[in-house]
């Protein structure tokens, strides 16, 4: 079956939404697993003081638990964008760059938006 791993990594509410619709899609059509990186400047979605962002990542959040999608935030962009850890509406996991090319010897397919 199919593993993905979806890179948010623009800051633009568009993008969230059609990241977050398409991995849902591609989960109920059969993929084994899905997991949504926010990274580079995309990593401004996870920060809870972002209230549009919120808006969106809150009404898709449900859905993305109950089919088992994980989100990680990348560690380096965090730092990068001043968003500590406390500060991010939702994480299943801290991720590093490391991590990518597990990832990718595990099959996992990237996706970029």
């Amino acid at each position: 079956m199919a593993k993905y791993l979806i890179l948010l990594t623009k800051d633009d509410k568009n993008t969230l939404e059609m990241a977050l619709e398409f991995s849902k899609i591609l989960k109920m059509s059969g993929a084994e697993d899905i997991k949504i990186c926010f990274i580079l400047a995309g990593i401004r979605a996870l920060n809870k003081e972002n209230e549009e962002y919120n808006l969106i990542i809150s009404k898709h959040l449900g859905d993305i638990k109950n089919l088992n999608i994980n989100i990680y935030a990348c560690e380096k962009c965090m730092l990068k964008f001043n968003i500590p850890e406390e500060k991010l509406i939702y994480k299943d996991k801290i991720f590093s760059y490391e991590e990518m090319n597990k990832l990718v010897d595990q099959g996992y397919a990237i996706i970029t938006f």
